[in-house]
């Protein structure tokens, strides 16, 4: 057994060579020290320096790459619009040593946009997923700022020959988001929704027309609408609300915004927006419907009853018709009208009478009425009207949001960037043709 020596560590270093401490921790036993002996010797060569204790330093934080803005310190060229280059052999160079360069990274996204100019939205869509995925291979999520950097680039190139031509581009990545988030690539997802956000910012500033404010603030509103439906709700709002910046009386964001608030239970500031909506469409079916629904969540049930009563008088039949049945007797039925609620529900069934909701209201009113064979009886044909349903409910597309508006302006955008398209194609037919031809 070893048995320590607490002056051992003195002695070695006093002697500058180290040679004798062995002495002082020998072991009890000649067998053993004979073993020992090779090592005793290698020990004793090491100079006493390196005997001496290890001094305890600071614990040493990690490193922290810091990636600085692409181009800030040589800004690579920059290939506007007439420098397209589109040969394949530099495809399978760059495809050979990866996008490292900006440079690269400019002219793959270029060839993007060629294909988008040619041919059909979702061809593009497939070459913008894998350019961009190939980017970002084997790279750190936060070293996505050089991809964003390199695109905006080329698309700054473009709006500077022709604003209009950005259009066509804005609904690409536009249209890049739900793809991305419908193939599990989160971080390529909000960079999508980044860059398509920031096209419309430009395209709404510098632009030459209100039209340009205008569909800059529906490509916003409707980014907002889908990132709230994805669950990405401050985002969301953030995006409706800068689309009010350029068009305060944007009906999808309006809605859009007045539907966070009441998912919130904000009903107040809910009202005030949708306030702001009818001021404009003062028509406004949903619009209508939601201000009732509100209004009754803050004790004004008389003004939401005026406004139910406005819209089951008129002939439309959508869903929002069912609701405004639904809630009319509702509010009859907690102020003890009982005999009013089942008439609004029959003349709701007489013109909805595929909804299987009015006919569970209606059971449970005759229910409270005392009046079990008729309650009885509407139940039965229930289950008659279920099996013939299809699609969702209509408090399901209620609790969904502004989907009529959110239809509206996936439409309006299609069209635009369809109108546009030759503008793009015209710069990018334009710089291969006066691309000087090789040796």
């Amino acid at each position: 057994m070893i048995e320590p020596n607490l002056s051992l560590q003195s002695r070695a270093a006093g002697d500058g060579r180290g040679a004798g401490w062995w002495w002082w921790a020998r072991p009890r036993g000649v067998g053993l020290s004979l073993l020992l002996l090779p090592l005793i010797a290698a020990l004793a060569a090491i100079p006493a320096a390196a005997q001496e204790p290890e001094r305890s330093e600071p614990e040493k934080k990690p490193t922290v790459l810091v990636i600085p803005p692409a181009n800030r310190a040589r800004p690579p060229e920059i290939r506007t619009p007439d420098q397209f280059v589109l040969q394949g052999g530099l495809d399978q160079t760059r495809r050979r040593r990866g996008y490292e360069e900006a440079s690269d990274l400019m002219a793959g996204y270029q060839s993007v946009l060629t294909l988008l100019s040619a041919g059909p939205r979702e061809d593009a869509l497939e070459a913008l997923y894998a350019f961009e995925t190939a980017a970002m291979e084997g790279r750190e999520p936060a070293e996505i700022d050089r991809l964003f950097q390199a695109e905006v680039d080329v698309i700054r190139a473009l709006g500077r020959r022709d604003v209009e031509s950005l259009v066509p581009v804005l609904v690409l990545h536009h249209d890049a988001y739900p793809m991305y988030v419908g193939r599990g690539r989160p971080f390529l997802s909000s960079h999508a929704s980044r860059l398509a956000a920031s096209l419309a910012d430009l395209y709404a500033r510098e632009g030459a027309s209100q039209g340009s404010r205008v569909l800059g603030a529906r490509a916003l509103a409707s980014l907002g609408i889908y990132a709230q439906q994805t669950g990405v709700k401050l985002q969301g709002l953030g995006l409706m609300l800068h689309a009010l910046d350029f068009d305060p009386t944007n009906e999808a964001a309006l809605l859009g915004i007045a539907t966070v608030h009441e998912r919130s239970a904000n009903y107040h500031r809910a009202a005030e927006r949708l306030l702001e909506l009818l001021k404009v469409y003062p028509q406004h079916r949903e619009g209508r419907l939601r201000m009732a629904v509100n209004l009754g969540r803050i004790d004004e049930a008389r003004q939401a009853r005026e406004l139910f009563e406005e819209l089951v008088a008129e002939p439309t039949r959508d869903w929002v018709g069912v609701l405004a049945h639904q809630e009319l007797a509702r509010i009859h039925k907690e102020a003890g009208r009982l005999d009013r609620a089942e008439q609004v529900l029959w003349e709701g069934l007489e013109r909805f009478p595929e909804d299987g909701s009015l006919r569970t209201q209606l059971a449970f009113v005759l229910d409270h009425q005392r009046e079990p064979k008729r309650s009885q009886s509407v139940i039965q044909e229930l289950a008659q009207t279920e099996r013939g349903a299809a699609g969702p409910s209509p408090r399901r597309l209620y609790g969904l949001g502004p989907q009529q508006a959110y239809r509206d302006v996936l439409a309006g955008l299609e069209q635009s960037a369809v109108a546009r398209m030759p503008r793009l194609a015209r710069l990018v037919n334009a710089s291969i043709g006066d691309r000087p031809a090789g040796p």
